[in-house]
């Protein structure tokens, strides 16, 4: 009665927003009393199946509040599965439903004092599961296949008149909560469960996240604060506690912008609460809920659209214009309602759409609307072609006259009535359009006629040549002449000349030092007859070169740009028809860059950097060459020097040279030895340096 008094107060215009406000309050204080007075612990509201893989069948039912899980029990003959729901009131249209998928029959609803049983027909006794999830209670029924041993368990404590106790599934229990902080700085919270049967519920409760877990035990041991604050994450405290069936995990972040995920891997559910800015959280909060009205609460039944309209034009302070096709009725109950959803719930319910110019709010049908906008746009097509055409010359300052053109036809701004002519000697548009066209053409170009920047990019590449070499080795000679009493002459370690004369300085052992050395010792013991002579040396070398390269190239934003310095070396080829040619290799230092600036004055740039030499070796008598190349990508701020990378090479030598036999005696065996050693090292190095050029630079 109250509200058919409130129609007829709105349909006679006799009742302000003020008044029709408190009058809905009035009536949504009674119903909500009138709610609370029949309202049941829970009401089953739907019921649905579907088949599994291997023969399963699962059954959901839909409840108006989270359910409990149920008490639960199966007898063998006949096979039936029984769940009894306390509390729970049958609000379906139906008492039976008929499945005959899988192992079940069909699933009976029988309504009792205080409880709802549902018996589930099976073809054959089966192994079952009850979970719980949100508002929904879902039942899995295994195939028939179930072991015989199970089916045994069973049986021993049914009876045919189904007087048996209930066996109750297990309920699903908290194993543990663990936090630790990940490289990101996240904090994350691990709820370990003993299954993955648990019906999980996250919300946001005030300045808390909290994790509910129905159907869940929580050891008292585990109802406990966990203290994380020293870890420098967006959590602070955990707090673990039970409610009756359920758990509620409470999770206390701080007061620092945050953003969380939730997601479950088998037995374990993962909350991860990562930091975030506030220009990221007021981005998230507006893709969530993108309405910022001002919240209201509507509450009517069978009210006129075009009131409905007028009060949140109101609300919004805005101007209201109509269309006269928008008619019929609503009813509608909205309670702290951004006044903006609830016009848009307002039409998309009646097929309606809008339109806002400035302060004026325009609502008409969706085909009115569409029309409308159809008809202004072939009228702004002729006003188009019936403009009169005027030229312009337009002056382009940093960019190529031509270049511009391109950009100019590409984004479709020329009409066919008009054209455009570019002269690069004076960087001068001839433009021949109508007045809006040519105000498009010059906005266009002042985004694309800018100074585009410039970069300096400094490369330097040091190479670093250490060589240390060691060399000791003996030259000893034995000489011996003589003349027997027949007047033979006798030699030993000497050589005879042309003349036939004895020379006694022939060398025995001839295991010096490879190179000519101050460091030498000679021992020299002569007779008339023999000739002993001894010559220690030793060689010891150190050699450090170092070689720096160091070219730079200035280019602009997104422009390639190569420096190549070098010469060409010429070497000869034999075809396999024996004919000899001259050709030449390129020995070059060069740099290939393609640099790009990003936001915050860092520079990305593509590089190619070689660096060639000729070696002291050869190859079949034909000159070597050594390249060094070095192709990669890299983000470096401005002004700021990276090493991209390095070749690290060392090459040990450890020879001797000896006398067989001889050279392996103790002590007497180093006259018979020549030993060297030798450690070259070269490393080369690769840093980039790139730097923005100023405008004051430029100018200067």
């Amino acid at each position: 009665m109250m509200v058919n008094t409130v129609n007829k107060n709105i349909q006679a215009g006799k009742l302000t927003y003020s008044a029709l406000a408190k009058m809905a309050g009035i009536v949504i204080g009674l119903w909500m009393l009138a709610f609370n007075a029949i309202a049941a612990d829970a009401k089953l509201m739907a019921s649905s199946f579907v088949a599994l893989p291997d023969n399963k069948l699962e059954v959901r039912f839909d409840f108006d509040v989270p359910p409990s899980l149920p008490k639960s029990y199966m007898t063998n003959s006949p096979a039936r599965l029984v769940l009894d729901m306390w509390g729970v009131e049958n609000t379906q249209d139906t008492r039976l439903l008929t499945v005959e998928s899988g192992n079940v029959d069909k699933i009976n609803f029988a309504q009792v004092d205080g409880r709802l049983r549902v018996v589930v027909d099976l073809f054959e006794a089966s192994a079952f599961e009850t979970r719980t999830d949100g508002n929904s209670l879902f039942l899995t029924v295994g195939d028939r296949g179930m072991a015989k041993q199970e089916v045994a368990k069973v049986s021993k404590s049914v009876t045919a008149d189904s007087s048996a106790k209930p066996v109750v599934s297990d309920k699903t229990r908290v194993k543990g909560v663990d936090f630790e902080r990940t490289p990101e700085g996240a904090g994350r919270v691990v709820v370990s469960l003993s299954d993955d049967r648990a019906g999980v519920d996250v919300i946001e409760e005030g300045n808390n996240v909290v994790v509910n877990l129905l159907g869940v035990d929580l050891s008292a041991s585990m109802q406990n604060r966990i203290d994380v604050q020293d870890f420098a994450t967006p959590v602070m405290f955990i707090d673990s506690m039970a409610s009756g069936e359920n758990v509620s995990i409470l999770i206390k972040p701080s007061p620092e912008p945050y953003d969380y995920m939730v997601y479950q891997t088998n037995n374990q559910l993962v909350v991860d609460l990562k930091p975030i800015t506030q220009a990221e959280l007021d981005k998230i909060e507006e893709t969530r809920f993108p309405y910022q009205g001002e919240r209201i609460d509507l509450d009517f039944q069978n009210v006129e659209v075009r009131s409905v309209l007028q009060i949140l034009a109101e609300v919004a302070e805005m101007n209201l214009v109509v269309s006269d096709n928008v008619n019929g009725n609503i009813t509608l109950r909205l309670k702290n309602v951004p006044w903006d959803q609830a016009l848009d719930l307002i039409l998309n319910t009646n097929k309606l759409d809008k339109r806002e110019m400035g302060n004026v709010l325009l609502i008409g049908t969706a085909e009115e609307i569409a029309e409308r906008e159809r008809v202004e746009l072939e009228s702004s097509k002729q006003i188009e072609e019936l403009s009169p055409l005027r030229t312009e010359f337009i002056q382009v300052d940093f960019r190529k006259a031509s270049d511009m053109v391109s950009r100019l036809n590409e984004a479709k701004l020329i009409s066919e009535r008009g054209f455009i002519l570019a002269d690069d000697e004076t960087n001068v548009l001839m433009v021949r359009e109508t007045s809006k066209r040519i105000e498009e053409i010059r906005s266009t170009l002042r985004r694309f006629d800018t100074e585009v920047a410039q970069v300096l990019i400094e490369a330097r590449l040091v190479t670093a040549n250490t060589t240390v070499s060691k060399d000791l080795g003996v030259k000893w000679g034995l000489g011996y002449s003589d003349t027997d009493s027949s007047g033979n002459q006798i030699a030993i370690g000497s050589n005879l000349n042309g003349s036939g004369q004895v020379v006694t300085n022939g060398l025995m052992v001839d295991l010096g030092a490879n190179a000519s050395s101050p460091a030498s010792v000679a021992i020299g013991l002569a007779s008339n007859t023999g000739l002993l002579q001894l010559e220690l040396s030793a060689l010891e070398t150190d050699g450090k070169i170092e070689v720096i390269s160091q070219p730079k190239i200035m280019t602009t934003n997104g422009k390639a740009a190569m420096i190549e310095s070098g010469r060409e070396i010429a070497y000869t080829t034999t075809d396999k028809d024996g004919n000899r040619d001259t050709e030449f290799k390129d020995v070059v230092l060069s740099l290939e860059v393609t640099p790009r600036i990003n936001p915050g004055n860092r520079i990305a740039m593509d590089l190619v950097i070689k660096k060639d030499s000729v070696s002291d070796e050869t190859v079949n008598g034909e000159i070597a060459l050594i390249k060094n190349t070095l192709e990669t990508s890299v983000v470096v701020p401005d002004g700021q020097t990276v090493v991209l990378g390095g070749v690290f090479e060392n090459e040990t030598s450890d020879k001797v040279n000896k006398t067989p036999l001889l050279g392996d005696l103790p002590v007497l065996g180093a006259l018979f030895r020549n030993k060297s050693k030798s450690n070259a090292k070269t490393e080369l190095l690769i840093f980039i340096t790139p730097k923005l050029v100023r405008e004051s630079l430029s100018a200067q």
